[in-house]
């Protein structure tokens, strides 16, 4: 079923040889290595590898295994809706993963138009597996090293000698309103955990230890918190977002930001981390309103509305993760007390397809962020820019996602890259 023989080699292979025939071919990435151990073990994998078996039914599409448990399918003759759909399905399975949970989804999978794209995902196979064997070996034959006090110590003094920014994204939530128009509404800031993972610390599973991770995170709060002082932007949002532990609010660097900072700042906090400090959550929040600040409750599930009355926590925004679970709960009853507060805004986030954009704004959802609203900004400052016939859309949505100044220096229009494009049709 897998290739085990230097599976990255097949693969480049075969990238090679479409490149020389000139027709249209999709690639498709599925990190299966960003996620925890539990989710890509023997029969997990066996389960994603059947779930491909739609894409391949056609003979001209292949599926690969690589060395680090991701998957990359090559195929022609597949519909953008077949591949969606599959994608759904896998992400479904995981919607629980820490990883996905902290909206790492975009980076999970990943699609590839291969007239234009193909050099791109040549790179990210190089990049995601650097030490790939070139001999025989079993994909399931190493699992990542367990986090421990002694890689925590490591890693933070790796961290003393890193250029935070080049590890900041942000995204956009875009708010769509018929009578005002449809407007970037904030840009949610943010460290890539992957993407420092995989420059740190490849082998090991930062998430394992949720107490070790806790500590890692709070320092690269207060890092990224000191990059953003200077972050190189030729326009600011109209506010922003940060994802930041509790305990991070109430430190000097988060003070110094709050008065450089041009635009107001919304601070994402978890459920669970203010469930286990409700009294700090008060205490905090009723802080940060006195100032003018605001905040939003993060990753909330159908779940988590049947069992909690957030507006109990008195937040300015909550995010809900699109899922299909929601196509099979009594949404409209459980979004009602929301949707009908004036004091609170309700964001869909992981909207990867317009399917989810759809099913928002159904329920009177107006609020939107994901993959799909991503690659709508940026095929706006793509027809806008100059130069946009030069650029790729992969390449300008990675662009506009980094605050890294060695991808931004490939822009050759920042001032279009940092603008909030006008959106008037979606």
């Amino acid at each position: 079923m897998f290739k085990t023989k230097a599976p990255e080699l097949y693969l480049l292979e075969t990238l090679e040889r479409i490149s020389k025939i000139g027709m249209p071919f999709y690639g498709v990435y599925v990190g299966m290595s960003m996620l925890m151990p539990a989710n890509r073990g023997y029969r997990q994998l066996e389960i994603v590898s059947k779930l491909f078996d739609p894409l391949l039914a056609n003979d001209q599409s292949r599926l690969f295994l690589l060395s680090n448990k991701d998957f990359v399918l090559v195929g022609t003759q597949i519909s953008l809706e077949a591949i969606e759909e599959v994608l759904y399905q896998i992400k479904s399975l995981f919607a629980d993963d820490p990883a996905l949970a902290r909206g790492q989804e975009n980076t999970f999978e990943q699609i590839f138009f291969l007239d234009k794209d193909i050099e791109r995902l040549k790179a990210l196979v190089h990049e995601k597996t650097p030490d790939a064997p070139t001999q025989p070996v079993s994909p399931f034959a190493q699992e990542p090293a367990p986090f421990d006090p002694e890689i925590l110590d490591t890693l933070l003094g790796k961290l003393e000698n890193l250029n935070t920014i080049d590890f900041i994204r942000r995204q956009s939530v875009l708010a769509l309103n018929p009578q005002k128009g449809n407007t970037i509404l904030f840009q949610e800031f943010y460290t890539s955990i992957l993407q420092l993972q995989q420059k740190l610390c490849p082998i090991c599973d930062l998430c394992s230890d949720k107490s070790l991770f806790n500590q890692l995170t709070q320092t690269l709060d207060r890092r990224m918190l000191a990059a953003l002082s200077n972050p190189g932007l030729t326009n600011y949002p109209p506010a922003i977002s940060l994802n930041l532990n509790m305990s991070t609010v109430s430190t000097s660097i988060f003070e110094r930001l709050t008065q450089v900072w041009p635009t107001p700042i919304i601070i994402e906090l978890q459920i669970a981390d203010i469930f286990h400090d409700m009294h700090r959550y008060r205490e905090m929040s009723g802080k940060m309103k006195e100032r003018g600040h605001r905040i939003l409750i993060d990753g909330l599930s159908a779940v988590d509305l049947s069992y909690l009355d957030v507006l109990l926590l008195k937040p300015d925004f909550i995010k809900l993760f699109w899922s299909p679970v929601w196509e099979n709960v009594p949404a409209q009853a459980l979004l009602e007390p929301y949707l009908n507060n004036a004091s609170v805004d309700v964001i869909l986030a992981r909207c990867g397809s317009e399917e989810a954009l759809k099913w928002g704004t159904q329920q009177g959802i107006q609020n939107f962020q994901g993959h799909y609203i991503d690659a709508v900004l940026g095929a706006l400052t793509k027809n806008a820019c100059t130069f946009g016939q030069e650029c790729t859309l992969a390449s300008c949505m990675a662009c506009r996602r980094t605050l890294s100044d060695k991808v931004r220096r490939q822009c050759v229009h920042l001032k279009h890259l940092d603008a909030m494009p006008q959106v008037k049709v979606i």
